[in-house]
């Protein structure tokens, strides 16, 4: 075996060792779209344009009151807060269900599913930059069943799961900045401990609905280090507290849904038509931009929610890049 050969591999282990997770695709509108890829994009000449801001990698964001904390940033290794996408995914439907994607997610790091939604204004998410304002509403949420070792996260613990919300029906059609996360509890006995992954994108809502959400909220602010669904000790057999505001819903309804895990065959799973040898978490492709290979893969980890799971055979295998460097295990 060459040094070259072995470097590789080794820098393989590294990443799938470490790697925690990110959302890889979505589906939204019937239409799929390649997600961010932390190891691949910023190595890619011209840029890919995607409709989800970029991301620091597969590590955490552990600080509360970080700008970080927001879509997923590292200001320490240059991604900054939330920098707009090129692209915005629809036009879409209020009422539909967007799928995400996720990469596998480590069993160890049980924890919620949260989804929050900013009205971009002008119509315009390109350039929308929430910075500490409060623009934020919660759609979906999903978190432990009861006292059990039922989590949120469970369903992208496997190979072609996904979480999954749905845009409230009454929403004021506009183009929205969608904000979606797992906090990984596994070591939030004590702040810092809990690690958060958010990621965020673009899209455009269509439809009669006229509602504009006026409870709102900041990242960062929406969490403090003292609330009950931050500082937990998850390996108790007790009932957790989704930490952020009430859920937003329709006319007193859970539009969003924060219901239990519905089980859906791998048949009904996006996949890619042009892309390198990736079976598993569809690696999916949108109509203005180019589709990527699957980013490295992490472990595994829990889920319950109006998520869904979806599996399939195996699993993306990642090029050769740089681990994350923002968080640990």
């Amino acid at each position: 075996m060459s040094f070259a050969t072995f470097s590789l591999l080794a820098a393989l282990a590294a990443t799938t060792v470490s790697a925690h997770g990110y959302v890889n695709n979505a589906s939204i509108g019937g239409v799929e779209y390649t997600g961010y890829q932390p190891y691949q994009d910023p190595y890619t000449t011209p840029l890919p344009d995607r409709i989800f801001r970029a991301i620091q990698g597969n590590g955490p964001v552990e600080d509360l009151t970080s700008i970080d904390i927001q879509c997923g940033g590292y200001t320490a290794g240059g991604i900054v807060g939330s920098s707009p996408a090129k692209l915005t995914a629809g036009p879409v439907a209020a009422g539909s269900q967007v799928d995400l994607y996720w990469t596998l997610w480590p069993e160890s790091h049980m924890g919620p599913a949260i989804t929050y939604m900013a009205l971009c204004p002008g119509g315009d998410c390109s350039t929308f930059v929430p910075e500490s304002d409060a623009v934020w509403f919660k759609v979906q949420e999903a978190g432990r069943t009861g006292s059990s070792d039922v989590w949120a996260s469970d369903v992208i613990e496997k190979a072609g799961g996904f979480l999954s919300y749905t845009i409230p029906s009454c929403l004021a059609p506009g183009s929205y900045l969608v904000r979606h996360e797992v906090i990984a509890l596994h070591a939030a006995y004590a702040y810092p401990g809990a690690q958060f992954y958010p990621s965020c994108h673009q899209i455009e809502v269509t439809g009669s609905g006229s509602t504009t959400p006026s409870a709102l909220v900041s990242f960062p602010g929406a969490y403090a280090a003292a609330d009950p669904g931050i500082t937990y000790d998850a390996y108790k057999a007790s009932e957790y507290t989704i930490p952020g505001p009430a859920l937003f819903t329709c006319g007193g309804s859970a539009d969003s849904g924060s219901a239990a895990p519905i089980v859906s065959s791998s048949a009904s799973a996006p996949v890619a038509t042009s892309v390198v040898s990736n079976s598993t978490l569809p690696a999916i492709t949108t109509s203005a931009a180019p589709l990527e290979t699957a980013a490295p893969v992490p472990t595994v980890l829990p889920s319950t929610l109006q998520t869904l799971v979806q599996t399939s055979s195996t699993v993306p295998v990642a090029s050769a890049a740089p681990v994350a460097a923002a968080g640990d295990c």
